[in-house]
């Protein structure tokens, strides 16, 4: 509830930024906290977000991540677990990507925000209600009882390994294992809201050298953590 009262707000407000032109000078500024600003507008709007091209992880982490990929020369092999604006900024910077979603209707949601990023392969692998028979759950309120089996082994369907991958999807500590024998050898793991406690135990067991990447992410008033993972 709280959160979609938070969202709500940022979206009446931005109705008010627009009207006095507020939006178009902090679309002009060049310093980091008016475009830090500018992206509070932008939550959960994935339009909008991939026009500030900007995923939704620690600033330091996207540093971080794009300087792996221009090394890479745009030739990078991607996975994803989890779409949004991601999808379209790693879609600009590799040469193929592979993005699994939970939700039907995100995807319907997604699906043109992919047009300008043909790389981009997005699949819908859905999670079904099976109770106390779900082979891998979520932790997550509201999906409890949910089977993410599928989803979390979409990667060994597309096979082969990858040059990053990325956790930012449901039963994350699933993911992250399911993730590391599909990792290159100089790949790296980027592994969203590691500051959650819940994920601690799936990263110091992953057996990967861990960096964690706390600060500001667009979108959000206070500093989150983004942790970027490689093979010891």
């Amino acid at each position: 509830m709280l959160r979609e009262a938070y969202v709500s707000g940022w979206r009446v407000a931005r109705r008010a930024a627009e009207q006095t032109g507020l939006l178009e000078r902090l679309d002009r500024a060049d310093n980091g906290l008016a475009k830090h600003a500018r992206t509070l507008f932008a939550i959960h709007d994935v339009g909008e977000l991939s026009r500030l091209d900007l995923p939704w992880w620690t600033y330091p982490a996207i540093a971080e991540v794009d300087a792996d990929l221009a090394r890479r020369g745009g030739q990078a092999r991607v996975f994803e677990y989890g779409s949004g604006a991601s999808s379209v900024w790693l879609g600009r910077r590799a040469a193929e990507v592979h993005s699994v979603e939970h939700s039907g209707d995100f995807v319907d949601h997604l699906t043109p925000a992919l047009a300008e990023v043909p790389s981009v392969h997005l699949r819908h692998v859905e999670a079904p209600q099976r109770g106390d028979q779900a082979r891998v759950q979520s932790q997550r309120h509201g999906h409890e009882g949910l089977d993410f089996a599928d989803y979390v082994a979409s990667i060994d369907g597309v096979g082969g390994t990858f040059d990053l991958i990325v956790v930012d999807g449901r039963a994350r500590s699933a993911c992250l294992r399911q993730a590391i024998p599909h990792l290159a050898e100089d790949g790296i793991i980027v592994f969203d809201n590691s500051n959650r406690s819940r994920y601690d135990e799936a990263i110091l067991t992953s057996g990967a050298q861990a960096t964690r990447y706390r600060g500001w992410a667009p979108c959000l008033p206070y500093q989150s953590e983004t942790t970027v993972l490689r093979h010891r």
